[in-house]
């Protein structure tokens, strides 16, 4: 009998852990495109810049939030093998985010069997919120030409601690890149 109010407790804490560490969680769809006549195995340097129209929003086109991303990129691509290059880099990383008001409608049907008593009816409410875009392309520096393009959209909280927004940047850009293939050792080179 102790085992199993024992057990029952552990289930009971592991489901309110889960339901606490999704309500925690972003919640952010990530998606990526490219050109499928490219192979992008092929480079290993790359750089990373704002994209032009980053100035715009005055809050996401911040220095702070502009380097805070820069950073975020170069580390998540140096990760992957890549070698950060300056100078002549075979990739452009370009970065931008943006910020879209969204409404949601929400009906809430009413009915039952037993409306004919108590009466029936639709219940709509609307919801307002913002929704956040990471975006990142990649372009081959070459021909300046999009090779691919990720990104991430939904509702993002705003961490409260600067540590915290490093390290939710730092997540968006590594699951947007996530898709985007480890860069290939030159094996014919010799070191």
């Amino acid at each position: 009998m102790k085992t199993i109010v024992k057990l029952m407790k552990s289930a009971g804490v592991a489901v309110v852990a889960g339901v606490l560490i999704m309500a925690c969680s972003q919640a952010l769809q990530v998606s990526y495109d490219y050109d499928s006549s490219v192979n992008l195995k092929q480079f290993k340097t790359f750089k990373v810049e704002a994209e032009h129209n980053i100035e715009n929003d005055p809050l996401l086109g911040s220095e702070l939030n502009r380097r805070r991303l820069g950073d975020a990129v170069k580390e998540v691509m140096e990760s992957k093998g890549y070698k950060y290059d300056q100078q002549s880099p075979e990739l452009i990383v370009r970065f931008m985010t943006d910020v879209k008001d969204r409404q949601q409608v929400r009906s809430n049907n009413m009915y039952s069997p037993y409306m004919w008593w108590y009466g029936g009816g639709n219940n709509i409410s609307t919801y307002n919120y913002q929704e956040s875009r990471f975006i990142l392309n990649i372009y081959q520096k070459n021909s300046d030409r999009m090779i691919w393009q990720g990104w991430a959209s939904g509702k993002v909280k705003a961490p409260t601690k600067k540590e915290d927004r490093e390290s939710m940047v730092k997540n968006t850009m590594s699951d947007i890149l996530r898709t985007f293939p480890q860069a290939t050792q030159d094996t014919y080179s010799r070191k």
